[in-house]
């Protein structure tokens, strides 16, 4: 019954936020959580990238669509 309410408590979030407008040197310019799904916005040495988050898998995958178990990895495929 617990994992049923997380995966509803998970699935309904909606929210944006937008770290790059008070921190003008990070990683992140924007990210959208969808629920099951967070999208990151980043900022890569030429232009910018799109990355996401798995909430259930607890995975980034990169826009090439490989996924890693924690930001770096998959920041680093996304702006490579």
């Amino acid at each position: 019954m617990f994992k049923l309410m997380a995966v509803v408590v998970a699935l309904t979030t909606i929210y944006s936020d937008y770290p790059a407008f008070l921190k003008r040197g990070g990683r992140v310019e924007a990210y959208n959580d969808l629920g099951p799904i967070v999208e990151f916005i980043v900022r890569c040495p030429v232009g910018t990238g799109i990355m996401s988050y798995s909430k259930l898998e607890h995975l980034y995958c990169s826009s090439k669509h490989t996924c890693h178990g924690s930001f770096q990895p998959a920041f680093k495929d996304t702006c490579g």
